[in-house]
């Protein structure tokens, strides 16, 4: 029912009797009752209704003091009157009680602040018993009152009252209008059908007639809008804090952090000292590493502070900060100050403040204490760095300290500051220190983003080695020298090489989805791969990085035009480890994803053979990286295991030099059916290879004709990625040349580039063809991988032979694998190509390898 029928239905008997009035304006409560016992707004600590409530519902029937034949109306009239009087005494009593209960059980950690709102609240609350009591008084005598109250029923607003009150009525909680507003009869009632025809335009199921109660119509909130309700929002119960496994963790209200009443939490006000704190918006849990000075050896001190809006939302505030781009950065904060100063309340919802104080010495005892910094770097910039502590009870052999890992981040992403990441968790419990940090560029770390460049990003992570060797409860190698490793994917693999290459207190590195050089990554044959670059460019712009401006300039000629300038080419070769890599001895364990669509397996490769003379170099292909391990391609989530406890052993043995035995292995990679299979040979070095591969080469010549249109009949997206993502993965391209691939006699390991030769001739703008390996029996692109290969469209007949990207797939007599050619694809999309080509023959060569032994398929941990 829409509210503009409330207004009719509370009862003209109640607003004859000044109990109440019409809508609009004023601070009363009206109610119209048909027990015995008076009826008085409940407090706070009575109510059980939600916070936010506008009204509260009571579905019983007027009538106990309803003239019947039973009773007379003077007897109706004495009972009114006796109620009303009852009413105000009872709610008199009510505020002395709860004004008595607030001056002498203030909230004991509440600061000057919520002292200050408890106040303006409790005023708030007065001034709406004030209007109430000034309703016209029933004289507790009922014979002085009867002439009184006789003449009001005579009056032909009493009539009318009478007549509306006379069908079954619902008790509901309303705001006490103005006078005026009450006089205001024609007013009231055009609004009302405005109301009533909107409710009908914008709810056809509305049925108008009040037979519903209030909900979520246009008219409910319109008229709510014009309503001004007394706060439904309880006194919110003190927050809590404790550690957690060295971590500062805590409920912003309570201690279970549980919203039976649907709360919702936003932080206002920052942590005092700098401190960084993550709240579930939803529940109100915290998490929060203080802020320690960067000279300190021994961690945080002090008093932190922070401050939380709890709010009870409606609805409609759902809806409107929820709206795209405006909801949350201009809607949100303008709804919270209104909530808080309980402005449109019954529109809007309520709020109120939770002010933290966290008391770091005492909650640490001495003991110590997960935490966050600055640390000054080579060139003045601050780096954002956080601190965990190795895990209480965890091994340390006796050590005076604990070794340190370095978990570095991917890009566009924060220093972890989750203890439940899973890099975090597994070292701190294994007896290390863990160190994260935001790299120079990105979130709360200063400078410009250079990508990974060994001059900046390199001599940064140096800067807090140092730093990390003044800290208690490190162990050190020497002055200086901490014990240490690095972990990570993506740029926080990149960065392992980077700084392994410059810095020989690093003992160990395990860098994953890592590159050698951005453009053999990002601009393989002079193909600009603009999906993925994108996406990379949109999540920097949408965290706020900064960002060395060229990096722009590049990927937006690249996006735009599928080139990129010698100076940009430039740019990219010196962002990254590039053959620095040859200077690291160290014991470095790399893993690549045999889907990762940014950094495919060949980069690993590069890196390997980089590092030929590095006897402790080990290989690991899995089924991960920049891209989705779709069902058909391996385990994911074996893999992924697999990876996480590869690198662990690897931390194990080298940086906590722990008697654990070599291993044999150099090379180790999974296929398409999950198996792992392992090699004491490494893939760069001769013999690995068969000198014969074990796949008949496949020679087609039928040719054909393809037009060059971007986008049309190409490969991607992957209809069985989400996008964006999609859009950086191959699919069964329906514009292409296809070729069935001979398969071998017995069981063949394909692992490497397939070779192909094609022979073409065509005319156009386009100056690449793709090709990609296509499961049938999936229907999935083998590695979701697309290559490019450069083409010359000059109406002469042409030759390019490319090895197309790395891929891992073992092949059976009834293998059915496909190579197909095509024009135009979404990981490299150019929409200046166009044009047509001739395709006149295909030779196509699978490397296959007998190097490897099955170890059969990698195991989930249960």
């Amino acid at each position: 029912m829409s509210a503009a029928s409330y207004i009719g239905r509370v009862g003209g008997l109640a607003i004859a009797l000044g109990v109440g009035t019409a809508i609009i304006t004023g601070q009363g409560v009206a109610y119209a009752d048909d027990t015995g016992t008076s009826v008085s707004r409940p407090s706070q600590s009575q109510t059980d209704s939600p916070r936010g409530d506008s009204a509260t519902l009571d579905k019983r029937p007027l009538g106990k003091h309803r003239s019947t034949e039973r009773t007379t109306l003077s007897d109706t009239v004495k009972g009114i009157a006796d109620r009303v009087a009852e009413e105000r005494q009872k709610r008199a009593e009510a505020r002395a009680d709860d004004a008595d209960s607030v001056d002498e059980s203030p909230r004991s950690r509440a600061g000057d602040r919520r002292q200050k709102r408890t106040e303006t609240v409790a005023g708030q609350q007065d001034s709406a018993t004030t209007e109430d009591v000034s309703a016209p008084a029933a004289d507790p005598e009922p014979a002085a009152a009867q002439p009184r109250v006789l003449s009001w029923l005579q009056s032909p607003r009493a009539v009318a009252g009478r007549q509306q009150a006379a069908e079954p009525q619902v008790q509901t909680t309303l705001w006490t209008p103005s006078d005026r507003a009450a006089q205001d009869a024609p007013a009231r009632t055009v609004v009302a059908g405005l109301l009533t025809a909107l409710d009908r335009a914008f709810s056809p199921a509305s049925s108008g007639n009040g037979s519903a109660p209030v909900g979520g119509s246009l008219s409910d909130l319109l008229l709510l809008a014009g309503a001004r309700r007394e706060s439904t929002l309880a006194a919110i119960d003190d927050y809590s804090v404790g550690v957690v496994q060295g971590v500062i963790s805590g409920c912003v209200v309570g201690t279970t952090c549980t919203t039976a009443d649907g709360s919702t939490y936003t932080v206002i006000d920052r942590p005092s000292n700098g401190g960084k704190l993550t709240l579930d918006a939803t529940t109100g849990a915290f998490r929060f590493l203080p802020y320690a000075d960067e000279n300190a050896t021994n961690g945080p001190t002090g008093t932190e502070t922070f401050s939380v809006l709890v709010a009870q939302n409606t609805k409609f505030t759902t809806v409107i900060t929820g709206l795209p781009i405006v909801g949350s950065s201009l809607i949100t904060p303008v709804v919270q100050r209104l909530q808080q100063a309980d402005v449109l309340s019954g529109l809007l919802g309520t709020a109120e403040l939770q002010d933290i104080s966290v008391d770091i010495t005492g909650l640490r005892d001495g003991a110590p204490i997960a935490f966050t910094t600055f640390v000054t770097s080579w060139d003045n910039t601050k780096i954002s760095t956080n601190f965990f502590p190795a895990l209480a009870g965890s091994p340390d052999l006796g050590n005076p300290g604990y070794e340190t890992i370095f978990n570095g981040p991917g890009l566009a992403q924060p220093g972890a500051t989750d203890p439940a990441d899973p890099f975090v968790s597994t070292f701190r419990s294994l007896g290390y220190n863990v160190v994260t940090w935001d790299p120079r560029g990105e979130f709360a770390s200063g400078g410009v983003l250079q990508l990974d460049s060994p001059q900046y990003e390199g001599q940064d992570v140096s800067e807090l080695i140092s730093w990390v060797a003044t800290q208690s409860g490190v162990q050190l190698d020497k002055a200086g020298d901490p014990t240490m490793g690095m972990v990570g994917v993506s740029y926080g693999g990149g960065i392992q090489f980077v700084t392994a290459a410059s810095d020989d207190r690093v003992d160990a590195i395990a860098p994953g989805w890592a590159w050698n050089t951005l453009p053999d990554s990002l601009y393989p044959h002079s193909a600009f791969r603009t999906s993925y670059a994108g996406l990379l460019l949109l999540g920097l712009i949408e965290t706020g990085a900064r960002i060395n401006p060229q990096i722009y300039g590049g990927i937006l000629t690249g996006a735009s035009l599928g080139i990129l300038t010698p100076a940009q080419i430039q740019l990219l070769q010196t962002s990254g480890p590039g053959q620095t890599v040859r200077n690291i001895d160290i014991p470095t364990l790399m893993i690549q994803g045999t889907v990762d669509v940014l950094f495919p397996l060949h980069q690993s490769l590069i890196n390997m053979g980089y590092m030929a003379n590095n006897p402790n170099v080990k290989l690991i292909w899995y089924c991960g990286g920049h891209g989705t391990c779709l069902p058909g391609q391996g385990n994911g989530e074996a893999d992924d295991v697999w990876f996480l406890t590869e690198t662990a052993v690897w931390m194990q043995r080298y940086v906590k030099d722990l008697p654990i035995p070599a291993d044999p292995y150099a090379f180790e990679w999974t296929d398409q059916n999950g198996d792992r299979w392992a090699s004491v040979t490494r893939p760069t070095a001769d013999g690995f290879y068969d000198d014969e591969s074990k796949v008949p080469a496949t020679v087609w010549n039928t040719g054909k004709t393809l037009p060059i249109i971007p986008f049309i009949g190409g490969s991607g997206p992957s209809p069985d990625v989400p996008l964006p993502y999609g859009l950086g993965d191959g699919s069964v391209a329906t514009n292409a040349v296809t070729i069935p691939l001979t398969n071998p006699a017995g069981e063949a390991n394909v692992v490497g580039a397939p070779h192909v030769v094609i022979n073409y001739s065509g005319l156009g703008s386009s100056r690449h063809l793709y090709a990609q390996v296509v499961d049938k029996s999936t229907g999935l692109v083998v590695g979701n991988i697309v290559s490019p290969a450069p083409v010359t469209l000059n109406g002469r007949d042409q030759v390019a032979e490319i090895d197309l990207e790395d891929i891992a797939y073992t092949m059976t007599p009834d293998s059915d694998l496909e190579l197909q050619i095509f024009t135009t694809a979404t990981p490299f999309l150019n929409f200046t190509q166009f044009g047509f080509v001739h395709i006149d023959s295909v030779e196509v060569t699978l490397p296959t390898t007998s190097a490897g032994v099955n170890q059969g398929p990698n195991l989930v941990a249960v």
